[in-house]
């Protein structure tokens, strides 16, 4: 599967070689730093890891 902007700026047009399934998601930046591993996204690495902590301990729910 590939997916590039069309040329005029205004969507998305995406290709696939067998059946695909797609999210597309957007909004508006944040403005904030991004720090991500897995399904965890904080802000910075130690939000990750205590949310990794979090999750083993069973704190997240």
């Amino acid at each position: 599967m590939s997916g590039r902007p069309t040329s005029d700026g205004d969507g998305v047009q995406i290709t696939a070689q067998s059946e695909s399934s797609v999210l597309l998601v957007a909004g508006k930046p944040l403005g904030e730093p991004i720090a991500q591993y897995r399904p965890f996204v904080m802000n910075n690495a130690e939000q990750v890891e205590q949310a990794l902590q979090d999750y083993r301990a069973g704190r997240l729910a």
